[in-house]
């Protein structure tokens, strides 16, 4: 059986997601804020549009884990993130993201987790960006 997130230990990984941006996904973010610069809309000469950077970070969210699970009654908080964006990623290419757990401490009573993603190309293994995810859940009362 699968463990909840906050049973996660330094060295546990969650199963990877694999996902191919299509226009309309990139659109329903760049609309929601207003971007309309023409790289992420019109493809140049040798690539198809990129992909908006906020996708990418929703893309990277621990929750979008297909093994991610929560037990009944609890929430996940996103206490702190660092992200490296490392390279772009473009409409219709197939991108991996992965996540690890590497670390867990505690602070002002609560049990924290440290997770690294990171996001490819999955067509040609190039990066695209790395993320080090500080989350704590907290259970209702």
């Amino acid at each position: 059986m699968a463990k909840f997130a906050h049973e996660l230990k330094p060295g546990d990984v969650y199963e990877p997601l694999y996902v191919t941006v299509t226009a309309e996904m990139n659109q329903l973010i760049l609309f929601a804020q207003e971007q309309f610069s023409p790289g992420y809309i019109d493809p140049d000469n040798d690539h198809p549009p990129l992909v908006c950077p906020a996708l990418l970070l929703q893309l990277s969210a621990n929750t979008k884990s297909p093994s991610f699970t929560l037990a009944p009654g609890t929430g996940s908080i996103l206490a702190e993130a660092q992200t490296r964006f490392q390279g772009p990623a473009y409409v219709g290419r197939r991108l991996r993201v992965s996540w690890q757990v590497t670390a867990e401490y505690d602070r002002r009573g609560r049990r924290y987790y440290v997770m690294e993603a990171a996001m490819d190309d999955d067509e040609d293994s190039r990066p695209i960006l790395r993320r080090s995810l500080h989350l704590t859940f907290r259970q209702r009362q």
